[in-house]
């Protein structure tokens, strides 16, 4: 079998677990990084490892969706034992160098991350974003007209940034370890507070206004809220957790609150939810949302 047919059934494979590959697929035993439809252009979230001494195999996936497929171009059912055998020894060794890459990857970005941070000014109080959500700056950067929010780990150290535009675009800096990691926002886990968990960075600020004497902390997204508040019970096991929930209300799944109960659920913690008005827009749905619109609300009726 030639590299052509190699490099065509290992395509198709890919296109069955939903990822487009590209156009030319390299058949080299190292691992080859590519774009992922649907991702940001610039990311490179794709990748595979194809061997051909012996039975042609290779394995792929996408570090964002964290999914690996392994593919063979024989049945795995028609393998002999021995043949059996360094398939799999292959996925593993696949599997390993996609895990040293992805790790370089990450300390990589934690180092441009310090640097930019670094290189970052105080954040301008009247910000577009800031101005727009009605919140301070707290620890927020900023760089010619974008906001700059640190994500760090437990320890304190920086792993990635994430950006907010003036007209409220938010993107994350590319490689950087988002999982388990946080945006701090008031205080710092371990200083003794309870300790308030949100999903973004406006509604984690608008609890620390409203709590001043909680530490506070964005855990970037829902799915983010489970890992941040487990390795935070890890390293504080007698602090008091809140898990304060976004209220996707209008969704068939309230992904907000499904994902606030399980980062509850399994770190013992309690949920808070934004109570809502009953003349409260149904659009709206974590405590910034509430908090603007009953400001807004006010100067309507002076």
């Amino acid at each position: 079998m030639d590299f052509n047919q190699i490099s065509q059934l290992f395509q198709a494979e890919m296109l069955s677990k939903g990822i487009i590959s590209p156009k030319e697929i390299v058949i080299d035993a190292r691992l080859h990084r590519f774009h992922v439809d649907g991702d940001k252009r610039s990311s490179k979230n794709g990748w595979y490892i194809i061997f051909n001494d012996g039975i042609p195999c290779g394995v792929f996936g996408s570090w964002k969706s964290r999914v690996t497929y392994s593919w063979c171009v024989k049945s795995q059912q028609l393998l002999s034992g021995s043949e059996f055998s360094a398939f799999r020894k292959q996925v593993e060794e696949a599997k390993f160098k996609s895990y040293q890459e992805r790790k370089k990857q990450q300390e990589e970005a934690s180092i441009l991350a310090e640097r930019l941070w670094c290189l970052a000014s105080a954040a301008n109080p009247k910000h577009p974003y800031l101005v727009k959500k009605l919140i301070p700056p707290f620890y927020a950067r900023q760089r010619a007209n974008h906001l700059i929010l640190p994500i760090i780990d437990f320890s304190g150290k920086l792993w990635s940034l994430q950006y907010i535009s003036p007209n409220s675009d938010k993107w994350f800096l590319p490689d950087g370890l988002i999982k388990s990691h946080f945006i701090p926002i008031q205080g710092r886990p371990g200083d003794g507070r309870k300790i308030l968990i949100c999903e973004g960075f406006s509604t984690g600020a608008t609890l620390a206004q409203d709590y001043p004497n909680y530490c506070v902390i964005a855990a970037c997204d829902a799915g983010n809220l489970k890992p941040v508040a487990t390795i935070i019970r890890h390293n504080l096991p007698k602090a008091e957790i809140v898990i304060c929930a976004d209220d996707d209300r209008l969704n068939s799944i309230n992904t907000g609150l499904v994902k606030a109960r399980e980062a509850s659920i399994a770190t013992g913690s309690l949920i808070f939810k934004p109570k809502w008005p009953d003349d409260a827009p149904n659009d709206l749905t974590d405590f910034n949302d509430l908090a603007c619109w009953v400001s807004r609300r006010g100067e309507q009726h002076v």
